[in-house]
């Protein structure tokens, strides 16, 4: 969130061409990760407030990142297909269990308790396993810190999750739903750079290895708890609460809003109606 409104305000000339980026009517509805960047220690609450009640324009992500992405979670496919077996390092990991298929945003959600408050999100990978119940993973590309500062973005992302899983209703055709969550983690795809070896190299390129390493995510529920409390208390304010001192991102969202303002559109960040 941090991040993309820094991109954002680098460009922020380009702002006026995102005109669809009004108030959002959706703002109510939570997604994992927006709630995880809450938990991280430099949470600016005035800058939640801003990006889920007003948003921002996406930010560009390299296209070769993208498709790095989005082969890491292809793998596990691959290897049912080709071997009907989940790939080796899943087992030495003791991960076993049978892929359902990828949930949506759209149905992948439920109430909190507060106000119209509603939690949604879509897991990497859901397992179910033998004993019926299952392991969620998210998938990190990236080389594994244990020190890792958004860690505890993460686990919030996966505690919501398993949160959704366990509570979703009605039941859906070809899920479990709702169902006990036994297994939490993050499995990440450390690129490895060495290029000692010349077989990785061949006439038409080089290839990159990616070393898998498990990370187990404990049960949180109480931490949820108290942020989808503080989550509420900020979102349900009409206008946006006091930021952290020298907050360079809400800078960067009130850039956002003041090029909107410009751009003819009816709010500002104090949630205040304009003529």
């Amino acid at each position: 969130m941090a991040r993309a409104a820094r991109a954002t305000a680098a460009g922020i000339s380009c702002l006026i061409a995102y005109p669809r980026y009004t108030m959002r009517t959706n703002w109510d509805v939570l997604s994992a990760r927006t709630l995880g960047a809450l938990a991280l220690p430099d949470a600016c609450e005035r800058c939640f407030w801003l990006h889920q009640r007003i948003g921002a324009p996406p930010t560009p992500f390299p296209g070769v990142f993208s498709s790095i992405d989005s082969y890491s979670k292809k793998v596990l496919q691959a290897a049912l297909q080709h071997a009907q077996r989940l790939p080796h390092w899943f087992e030495r990991f003791e991960l076993h269990g049978e892929p359902l298929p990828s949930t949506h945003h759209s149905w992948f959600k439920i109430a909190t308790g507060h106000g119209s408050l509603q939690l949604s999100g879509t897991p990497d990978e859901i397992l179910l396993a033998p004993d019926g119940s299952l392991i969620i993973i998210d998938y990190k590309t990236a080389r594994f810190k244990p020190d890792d500062p958004f860690r505890p973005l993460y686990e919030v992302q996966l505690n919501v999750y398993a949160r959704i899983a366990e509570n979703l209703a009605p039941p859906r055709d070809g899920y479990p739903f709702p169902c006990r969550v036994q297994t939490l983690g993050l499995m990440y795809y450390d690129p490895l750079t060495e290029v000692d070896r010349p077989d990785k190299i061949n006439t038409r390129g080089f290839l990159m290895e990616f070393h898998a390493h498990w990370v187990p995510i404990l049960r949180r529920d109480a931490w949820i708890d108290e942020l989808l409390m503080r989550a509420w208390a900020i979102l349900s304010q009409p206008a946006p609460p006091a930021g952290a001192s020298n907050c360079k991102t809400c800078q960067a969202y009130q850039a956002i809003a003041n090029a909107r303002h410009r751009a003819g559109f009816r709010y500002t960040t104090t949630g205040d109606r304009l003529p």
